[in-house]
């Protein structure tokens, strides 16, 4: 019992490393959204390697826990929301990276876009912020509460591209498919918190939820 202990707190410790870390990338995506600056881009880009050798390791955890150990129930559902978590946090990362290589292609980006931008990823990251802490404290009630954040990152997707498609400057309509393609990103980055926030559900009560 103690070895599955050490098992499993280890690898709430590495989910929570991982999730700061993730936290960290998007607020430089904040700042280069703020200030284009390609080492800054570059760096972000280069943190997804160590976002991806984190959920290597919560799964090789995960493996010996399951193999080893024969945890019990509750354990077990640790372990699997341990490891979907991971997946999420990997996917989160992605996006991060993704929007620092659109930020590398695009210095001259107009204003008012990277300041929907940010005001998306200011959600997004306070979002995220939460659901590290929900599932630190095992909280089934805040769960339940944090994708209602996810509302506001829509409502802002959606008024960005009105106001890109309603803008007629040449250089905002040539790259309208990419720049939806960049805010999509964080909308989606939205949606794996949600499906965080489902994991967690499942961890405390081994109850299915959908937030759709």
């Amino acid at each position: 019992m103690v070895k599955i202990d050490k098992e499993l707190n280890e690898m709430e410790e590495n989910i929570i490393k991982m999730g700061n870390k993730v936290i960290l990338m998007h607020t430089a995506v904040m700042d280069v959204l703020e200030h284009p600056d390609k080492e800054k881009e570059l760096e972000i880009i280069q943190s997804d390697d160590r976002i991806n050798h984190l959920e290597e390791e919560i799964n090789d955890q995960a493996i010996t826990s399951l193999a080893l150990l024969s945890p019990v129930a509750s354990d077990l559902r640790k372990v699997i929301a341990a490891i979907k978590i991971a997946s999420e946090l990997e996917r989160i990362g992605d996006y991060a990276k993704n929007i620092a290589i659109f930020m590398i292609k695009h210095e001259e980006l107009d204003e008012n876009i990277r300041e929907y931008a940010r005001s998306m990823e200011k959600e997004f990251i306070a979002m995220l912020e939460n659901a590290i802490t929900c599932y630190m404290n095992a909280d089934v009630e805040a769960a339940f509460e944090i994708p209602e954040q996810d509302k506001q990152i829509n409502t802002l997707l959606k008024e960005t591209k009105h106001n890109v498609t309603k803008q007629q400057e040449e250089a905002l309509l040539e790259h309208v498919f990419e720049i939806s393609s960049m805010l999509r990103n964080i909308e989606r980055a939205g949606d794996h918190v949600k499906n965080i926030c489902e994991h967690v559900i499942y961890m405390v009560k081994g109850q299915h939820y959908d937030f759709g």
